[in-house]
């Protein structure tokens, strides 16, 4: 059977020919597998091309990961989250990252104090969450920035109620952020690996709420919030910092997992983190692999007493802060 190849599929495979970095023919690769007609007569090609893009990705990844897993194309993930603070200057985003993880970031009244990738940790509660402070970004950025967007598991789209337009620079973020197929979410991003569009969690967070109140911007942030959700803070008087924490925790999409052993107390210092949808399963196997193999029902408890020893099946969904006894 012909493949019947449309004009789009040859133009992704001329940008896959001339690409001169690994990262730039993987995501010609992956337009070429979505431009691909879907029959028999291009299973073939469809296998050749995920084979090519599994290597290149591969590839891509042990070289990030030399040199201590740190590069300006990667960072390695720490904590419970990687969050990447991204936007325009002067919008006080450098300030909101010292304040938030104590890590000195250069803050000057000028655009374009932070060059490079700043790395901090948040604490919350019981858990650490990775906090890197982004230069901002514009037209000229260099493709590092993207691949760590990409990378992140929350993008948050740092802006100021001091803007000229708000939406302007909201909208012009994400039409950067577009051209380099990236796409953010609210929630259920798709996790295809093979997807020409890499889709993240994201929300925004607007500074400055000492100058302006919400209300005063009002209809420009009811465009946003189409989106994504908003939140306010102000970095120089310290309102909401506190709040905001919880919010990044929240958009994580994650929840924290105690275990216990029969006769004990539970460990609530060090909790196991999974996504929100995980299951009692999925907990055993990131403690040992023998209990997940053995493990014949758990006991559900909770940090408020409400719950003590609830048998529960191997398919129950973990809820933030449940704490699991296993029986095998």
């Amino acid at each position: 059977m012909p493949a019947n190849l449309p004009p789009q599929y040859f133009e992704a495979e001329k940008k896959f020919r001339e690409a001169k970095t690994i990262e730039d023919k993987i995501q010609a690769l992956k337009e070429m597998l979505a431009i691909l007609p879907k029959h028999k007569g291009t299973d073939k090609m469809k296998a050749d091309l995920r084979r090519k893009l599994s290597q290149l990705m591969e590839e891509a990844e042990k070289r990030a990961k030399k040199g201590g897993g740190r590069s300006l194309d990667y960072i390695e993930k720490e904590g419970a989250g990687q969050v990447l603070l991204v936007g325009p200057p002067n919008t006080g985003k450098s300030k909101f990252f010292t304040l938030l993880t104590g890590v000195n970031s250069l803050v000057a009244e000028y655009p374009f104090t932070t060059m490079d990738p700043i790395v901090g940790m948040l604490p919350y509660e019981n858990i650490q969450i990775q906090l890197i402070d982004l230069p901002p970004l514009w037209e000229e950025s260099e493709g590092w920035m993207y691949n760590l967007i990409r990378n992140a598991d929350l993008i948050v789209l740092f802006l100021s109620m001091d803007l000229d337009s708000i939406v302007d620079e909201y909208l012009k973020i994400r039409e950067l952020l577009e051209r380099k197929k990236i796409k953010l979410v609210r929630d259920n991003p798709n996790r295809d690996p093979y997807s020409p569009i890499k889709e993240n969690r994201g929300i925004v967070v607007l500074n400055k709420i000492d100058i302006f109140t919400p209300e005063e911007r009002r209809d420009e942030i009811e465009i946003i919030e189409k989106d994504l959700n908003v939140f306010y803070v102000s970095a120089e008087e310290g309102i909401n910092m506190e709040d905001i924490k919880r919010h990044m925790f929240d958009a994580l999409h994650i929840v924290r997992v105690y275990t216990k052993k029969p006769g004990y107390p539970p460990d609530l210092s060090r909790p196991y983190i999974l996504e929100k949808g995980s299951k009692v399963l999925d907990v055993a196997e990131m403690v040992h692999k023998d209990i997940a193999k053995n493990m014949k029902f758990a006991k559900l408890y909770t940090k408020d007493g409400s719950v003590k020893g609830l048998p529960v099946e191997k398919n129950y969904e973990v809820k933030d802060e449940d704490i699991l006894e296993f029986h095998i």
